[in-house]
């Protein structure tokens, strides 16, 4: 599919290698990698707005001094919107067919909104900006995914891994360049700053990617919303997806939650060791995204996500037993080579489902991912009863329970994706 809506492009020199493509791989166009990069790009924003306040949200606190159950509200409040609205925002999306336009005006009052919080002043106008921001960039999984999914149909686990890919970079990024711009200005130019590249990047998305597609066909036809909801929640495979998604996101959110408790406590590991530890494991996760798209393009959905989850399981359960401070490291750093599977969720969820039901499809995978705010939850209650190994070997039987569900998906012979 080209990035007006026709068939996938063929490529200059290089190809894409086959195990990477669905059949026959045709070879890749400067504008395929252009267009690629562009929406991995926005992937990179979007998910660095996610976590936008975090690292200066010790700055917030000391210029508007506001108390500690603020400052958790101010974050809360984010995370409470893009729940709230990520699931209905992926319906319009489907039934209007313009997953583009909702993509672009979301992600656009995202960023307008921390780009007003450099002129506020007022604990309630960064709440009240902070809960646009989180409606708005609630639309760029649901959409972005689908848009991908739609342009680089021939390509698809190539380009979702990728694309995956991106979202890792920002999220890695971003926290570094405001620290750099905090360090010599203030918060809220840090903030803005990092707001602003969307407004090169959203109208880029406008012009190189499809406007209309078919998901349109559903309002052409009639049918409404509840059809198009019975059709999403009667794909068993979505349902299975879903659920897998959920409980490797329970078992992964606590286990990299809780690390830093169990390394300062049992290991005395100060931050700088600590920190280490986590940008370790996100790095091996960025790194590992192409090799899942791999996976599953070898294997297919079942077999690929078998490997990925035995061992963040197993991986989990060890870091009890480490007793010294580069154990924990290579552990947590290991871990995240398993744990980011998301290339084979989505990918499946594109291959699995209908096409004018994508972007409801990938919201409820997220929304049901949106559970996971439970594990520290119970994490805390298994530590405070027993003790803070319990709850890394509950963390470690939630990841491979997603195993267990994972194994009733349909292995790489029974694919036969609807976009095909």
């Amino acid at each position: 599919m080209t990035a007006g809506g026709g068939e996938s492009p063929p490529t200059p020199g290089v190809s894409v290698p086959g195990v990477l493509a669905r059949g026959e791989a045709a070879p890749w166009e400067r504008r395929d990698y252009f267009d690629l990069t562009l929406i991995g790009s926005t992937h990179g924003l979007s998910d660095g707005f996610s976590n936008m306040l975090v690292p200066v949200l010790a700055l917030i606190v000391a210029d508007l001094g506001l108390s500690t159950v603020e400052a958790g509200t101010l974050l809360s409040t984010f995370s409470l919107a893009t729940f709230l609205f990520l699931y209905p925002l992926s319906i319009l999306a489907d039934y209007t067919g313009r997953k583009k336009a909702i993509l672009i005006a979301g992600l656009s009052l995202a960023a307008l909104s921390f780009i007003l919080m450099s002129w506020m002043h007022s604990f309630t106008s960064l709440l009240v900006l902070s809960f646009l921001a989180g409606a708005g960039n609630s639309t760029y999984h649901p959409c972005g995914t689908a848009l991908a999914a739609e342009r680089f149909s021939a390509h698809r686990s190539f380009a979702i891994s990728y694309h995956g890919l991106g979202g890792n970079i920002g999220t890695s990024v971003m926290p570094l360049l405001q620290a750099a711009i905090a360090a010599v200005a203030n918060w809220r130019i840090a903030v803005a700053a990092c707001a602003v590249p969307a407004l090169a990047l959203l109208p880029m998305v406008g012009v190189r990617f499809h406007g209309k597609s078919s998901g349109a066909a559903a309002q052409r036809k009639g049918e409404g919303v509840r059809a198009m909801l019975v059709r999403v929640f009667r794909n068993r495979n979505v349902i299975l997806l879903a659920l897998t998604y959920m409980l490797r996101g329970i078992g992964t959110k606590g286990m990299i939650g809780f690390l830093p408790l169990i390394a300062s406590t049992k290991l005395g590991m100060d931050t700088a060791a600590i920190g280490l530890a986590v940008s370790l494991y996100f790095a091996a996760g960025a790194v590992s995204k192409p090799l899942m798209g791999y996976l599953y393009s070898r294997w297919g959905a079942r077999a690929a996500l078998m490997v990925p989850l035995l061992g963040a399981g197993a991986l989990t359960m060890a870091i009890p037993f480490a007793t010294w401070d580069t154990a924990l490291i290579l552990i947590s750093m290991m871990a995240g080579v398993f744990s980011f599977v998301s290339p084979i969720i989505l990918t499946a969820t594109a291959d699995l489902c209908e096409p004018e039901v994508l972007a409801s499809s990938v919201g409820v995978i997220y929304t049901m991912h949106g559970l996971s705010f439970i594990a520290p939850l119970a994490g805390g209650w298994l530590a405070e009863r027993y003790s803070l190994d319990v709850s890394f070997f509950f963390y470690g039987l939630v990841i491979w329970s997603a195993m267990l569900v994972a194994v009733r998906l349909p292995g790489k012979k029974a694919i036969q994706p609807f976009n095909s």
